[in-house]
């Protein structure tokens, strides 16, 4: 009897402590590919992310990878250059996906994993160099000089 006692409260307290812990910590809203397209799924990284939830922000990099990756390739072999400012918006899978492994490099260099974001970067320039993406305001950014600087600093 005595020994059932004894083992009973070590068992309470753990599962106590498990309870509270888990009551304070936010949950992370679930995962919505909505449409699958390649601008709703860097909404969701890039949202993910500003909220400091990284794990999900890389899912939503990693399957907007995994969908539009085909296509980026076929659009980056179509190019000799950036195309003109006119056309960018029809290049999303291309800037989709060179702007999802940006996220991801920084994810992983936030997580301290420098090898990851500097196979990441490495993608970009080699692969989808001719990505564009436009912060917030007017401002254009072309993610394959972004890798290259990124690099650099590694």
């Amino acid at each position: 009897m005595r020994l059932r006692t004894y083992l009973s409260i070590p068992i309470l307290m753990l599962g106590a402590i498990l309870v509270a812990s888990c009551a304070g910590s936010p949950s992370s809203p679930p995962l919505d590919f909505g449409d699958m397209s390649a601008n709703n799924l860097r909404y969701q990284a890039e949202t993910r992310r500003s909220a400091g939830d990284l794990n999900q922000a890389l899912i939503y990099t990693d399957k907007l990878i995994e969908l539009h990756s085909a296509e980026a390739r076929a659009m980056q072999a179509s190019l000799s250059d950036y195309p003109p400012a006119e056309g960018v918006y029809s290049y999303k899978a291309l800037n989709g996906v060179g702007v999802a492994y940006l996220i991801r490099a920084e994810i992983l260099m936030e997580k301290g994993d420098k090898a990851g974001a500097r196979e990441a970067y490495n993608t970009i320039t080699r692969d989808f160099s001719y990505a564009q993406y436009q912060d917030g305001g007017l401002n254009w950014y072309k993610a394959g000089e972004v890798a290259k600087r990124r690099l650099e600093e590694l």
